[in-house]
């Protein structure tokens, strides 16, 4: 890496120099601000550390020169004045960094180290602290397992990477990728093993979960509260919430927790789950002529505003009043709520859905378009988090805090990448690539969760001999007629339904005014 010093009297900093150069660096010098310009423009540099006084050209008039041609090189302001009128000048003037003089010369390699591999090296660290831990967590025996050691990693996990901007990502697979698939692998091991006993009621730890919600987190806010919203953004992942809520912050007290999604993680079981109260095996046995399992079907939820009344009725939600529900898929929709907000929530509780995340990912998975604008996880996050920025939904919060509303804030289920394939066999089968359902199903074991007893795992089991598979980590299912040739259009693409820690794990949000304005 080359580094280029400015300084009148860079005769007096030889040591220094040589310092530099012994811990690697390539160190050019210019006497003056016109000499600075001219190694820029022959040379290739790295970093420049900039003298503040200077004879002819100051050190202010060649940052501001240089900024006119090459504006994301680091610069390093060095002077012998603290005054803060001088050194906000030289910040507001796009200067990196900032130092008093005497320097010695750690203190100059620190702050290079700092600017020019700060972020190389925080990624490398928290890529070996997220191995380390993902490590002592497979090292864990069976027994010692729970859904709180899991919530944890990957909380820890997606926090990281959204900071670093999806390098932990790279890093995380670059150097471990086996232990990594085996990781989400394990996960679907421990949730084919609870998830039966917790939908049961058969453990006294049964955990935040779509059917349970609105009893655990719902009523008690809105019970609380002169204004609740529940907002269901549908599809919605863990880092995608990450990218949003420093935007809500200054709005909002937000207190973050995880739910786990219902199975199939789906929007047909898990978001009727939410809005019912219930399982899927007792919607169906409580409503069963409003229960069509046709997956694909766009009426599937339908009944969620009934499901919703019913349920809070049931829960003994304070207020007699039936609640208000609006679905918002698209920008015109959101703009109509937001002016007729005093409408709906005359009565201090309304749900809302919003379809706009679940349309980007299942168009990224059919539009080459989209594909090429979001090809991984971390460009599909910043495709997520720029759409946010300029949008109703940003508009939506804003309005609700300024009135005062306490806004719930969770999703149906996530979505996973998917990379490998598993083919099934069977009878009657409908669902997706990540699950499936009816007769005689047959599946590898180590991709597939086969789920035979349903009513066991909270699903209808309205006819004989059915089951359910469920596709772990990140493989798709297909059936054997697929040709080989045609996976290519189910590879690489966001998909749910299944078990993986993106599909299950999702935010539980409950946010807060700070003030009314």
């Amino acid at each position: 890496m080359t580094i280029l010093w400015v300084d009148d009297e860079i005769h007096h900093l030889r040591s220094h120099v040589r310092y530099l150069e012994r811990h690697g660096y390539s160190v050019l010098t210019a006497p003056s601000g016109k000499n600075a310009l001219e190694e820029l423009r022959n040379n290739q540099v790295d970093i420049v550390l900039m003298d503040q006084m200077m004879v002819g050209m100051d050190g202010l008039e060649t940052v501001a020169a240089i900024r006119k041609h090459y504006h994301a090189i680091p610069i390093v302001m060095i002077t012998q004045s603290e005054e803060e009128e001088l050194m906000d000048t030289a910040i507001s003037g796009e200067v990196d960094d900032f130092l008093t003089k005497p320097v010695n010369p750690s203190q100059i390699l620190l702050v290079i180290k700092k600017l020019l591999l700060g972020s190389r090296l925080r990624t490398q660290k928290a890529a070996r602290d997220m191995i380390d831990q993902t490590a002592k967590l497979m090292d864990l025996k069976s027994s010692e397992m729970n859904l709180g050691s899991w919530i944890d990693f990957y909380r820890t996990w997606v926090q990281k990477d959204v900071a670093s901007d999806g390098s932990i990502n790279e890093e995380m697979r670059s150097v471990d990728r086996h232990r990594f698939s085996e990781m989400q692998i394990d996960f679907s091991k421990f949730i084919e093993k609870n998830y039966p006993a917790w939908v049961q009621g058969e453990t006294a730890d049964v955990p935040l979960m779509a059917h349970n919600i609105l009893e655990r987190v719902v009523v008690p806010q809105g019970e609380s509260s002169n204004e609740t919203v529940l907002m269901v953004i549908d599809c919605m992942r863990y880092d995608q919430w990450l990218t949003m809520a420093p935007q809500l912050e200054k709005w909002f007290h937000i207190e973050t927790d995880i739910m786990l999604s219902g199975l199939p993680s789906a929007t047909p079981y898990s978001r009727n789950s939410i809005f019912a109260g219930l399982l899927p095996r007792d919607i169906w046995r409580f409503y069963r002529i409003m229960w069509d399992e046709n997956y694909g079907d766009p009426g599937l939820n339908r009944h969620e505003h009934f499901y919703l009344t019913e349920a809070l009725r049931r829960l003994g939600y304070g207020r007699n009043t039936e609640p208000d529900y609006v679905k918002v898929s698209n920008r015109r929709e959101g703009e109509t709520l937001i002016h007729s907000l005093s409408k709906h929530l005359r009565n201090g509780f309304l749900a809302v859905i919003i379809n706009y995340i679940d349309h980007l990912t299942h168009g990224r998975s059919e539009l080459d378009l989209i594909r090429d604008l979001a090809p991984d996880v971390a460009s599909f996050r910043r495709l997520a988090e720029t759409w946010f920025r300029s949008s109703f939904l940003k508009d939506l919060f804003h309005t609700l805090a300024a009135r005062g509303s306490t806004v719930i804030v969770t999703s149906d289920h996530g979505s996973v990448f998917t990379s490998r394939e598993t083919r099934i066999r069977g009878r009657g089968v409908s669902g997706s690539i990540r699950f499936r359902f009816g007769t005689s199903l047959s599946a590898d074991p180590k991709a597939v969760v086969i789920a035979e007893d349903p009513a066991r795992w909270g699903l209808p089991d309205d006819r004989p001999s059915k089951s359910y598979l469920f596709a772990r980590s990140d493989y798709f299912m297909l059936f054997p007629s697929v040709p080989r040739e045609e996976t290519y259009k189910f590879r690489s693409t966001f998909q749910h339904g299944g078990i993986s820690l993106e599909e299950m794990l999702v935010p539980c949000i409950v946010m807060r005014p700070k003030s009314v304005r």
